[in-house]
């Protein structure tokens, strides 16, 4: 469960800028709203949050910090080397912000225990990066599992791990510790027990997809071929009225990764031939049914646009919802009719389907979400560009709100801000 997420100098973040999933006491009123957490520093969470902002106001930027976070978690400590450049795009448009270095933290709870995880990083060390805990157990403070920070004068890290709440091989994790790699990623390569709830927190809960429109289906189609699973996707598909009525999916001999033909160009099929000694091919034929009630099928990359991005979504929706994960998707709206966009967000509002808690953060453009009841004003987020090319991030609640339904209208008239300032088109 997301807490918190926390990005500085990143792209077009300059100064700190926070997202909060923590519910008011407005929004715990209602379960469709908020959920119970399982810890008492943050004891209700949102199980949704929208950001607005026109284009180029950095909610893609805020998406790729969440992604960044994630996968340099993940690979600093396995897929580099040392003195490799780390792939980190700071604040350009102020000479002191492209001299410091990025910051990213979030706050997870995650089997009952809160923790905060955040890094201090440029394109050629982590300068800072620390861990604490909070279990959910009564008289209990904030733990301290450790921090690290870069001495430049004396060109060497400062370290404080833990000696009571973090066991192992501590002094063998700091050694094995690249400048240009996180402690936390080189101490689970090397086995480390003590902090694989906080990684398998961020590797297996925080799932981001960058945009719908580009979305490959190879994840539905995984969990299509599972027992069981092709029900599933039928009914989510029939759910939002796309009358596909069965699907056909043929694949050559398994020799490589799942990719697919129908969606995907020569170009990035070249990639895939040089990356893999081999690679399926996936052929997908969906079938309606006539006037006559006969099926008849349908090559996938000849259905609209708007199914082929429901069906993209229909694997990475579900598993998700199922398993109490958090998602993040830049652009929801795109290619989706108001109706099928309100029905994605729906599934996590209602605690019948939604019973492990899965969490959804989505940009959008499309306000029909505003809808009187659908969303609580702490739910909603605007992004916005300051004087200085930097993205501004604040919440609805900050405005006085009566009445959330109109939103929609206020917002379009520019009331909050983070609306495109549309000027006329000079003539010659």
């Amino acid at each position: 469960m997301l807490v918190k997420f926390s990005v500085q100098n990143y792209r077009s973040f300059a100064a700190k800028q926070t997202i909060s999933m923590v519910a008011s006491v407005g929004a715990q009123r209602k379960e469709e709203h908020s959920f119970p957490s399982e810890n008492s520093v943050a004891p209700n969470l949102l199980r949704s949050a929208c950001l607005f902002g026109p284009n180029a106001s950095g909610k893609s930027s805020f998406v790729r910090a969440l992604g960044f976070y994630r996968e340099f978690v993940i690979s600093s400590a396995k897929d580099s080397q040392e003195g490799e450049k780390i792939a980190v795009t700071p604040f350009k448009f102020d000479r002191q912000w492209r001299e410091q270095p990025s910051e990213f933290e979030a706050v997870f709870i995650h089997k009952g225990v809160l923790f905060q995880y955040g890094f201090a990083v440029d394109a050629n060390r982590i300068w800072s990066e620390w861990l604490f805990s909070h279990p959910n157990e009564p008289d209990t403070k904030t733990r301290m599992l450790f921090q690290r920070e870069y001495d430049p004068e004396n060109e060497t890290y400062c370290w404080n791990i833990s000696k009571k709440n973090v066991r192992g091989e501590k002094e063998l994790w700091k050694k094995s510790t690249r400048d240009n790699a996180l402690f936390l990623s080189t101490a689970i390569q090397l086995k480390s027990i003590a902090f694989k709830p906080i990684f398998d927190c961020i590797r297996a809960t925080l799932r981001i997809i960058a945009s719908p429109d580009r979305l490959l289906t190879s994840s539905t189609i995984r969990q299509y071929l599972k027992d069981g699973w092709d029900d599933k996707i039928l009914n989510f598909l029939h759910a939002v009225d796309i009358r596909i009525v069965d699907m056909e999916i043929e694949e050559n001999e398994t020799l490589g990764e799942i990719f697919d033909t129908n969606t995907s160009s020569e170009r990035q099929l070249d990639k895939v031939r040089q990356k893999n000694d081999g690679f399926r091919y996936i052929h997908i034929t969906s079938f309606h049914r006539d006037t006559n009630g006969e099926l008849v099928g349908l090559k996938f990359k000849d259905e609209s646009d708007g199914s082929r991005a429901i069906f993209g979504l229909a694997g990475p929706w579900l598993h998700v919802l199922e398993n109490g994960y958090t998602l993040v998707v830049d652009e929801l709206h795109g290619s989706l009719h108001p109706h099928a966009f309100k029905f994605l967000v729906n599934l996590f509002h209602d605690p019948k389907i939604n019973k492990n808690n899965a969490q959804l953060i989505f940009t959008s453009h499309e306000t029909s979400v505003m809808a009187k009841g659908f969303m609580h004003q702490d739910q909603v987020w605007f992004l916005e560009k300051g004087d200085a090319e930097n993205s501004l991030l604040f919440p609805l609640s900050d405005y006085k709100v009566r009445d959330i339904s109109a939103f929609q209208k206020a917002y379009l008239d520019g009331r909050y801000g983070a609306v495109p300032q549309l000027r006329e088109l000079a003539s010659e």
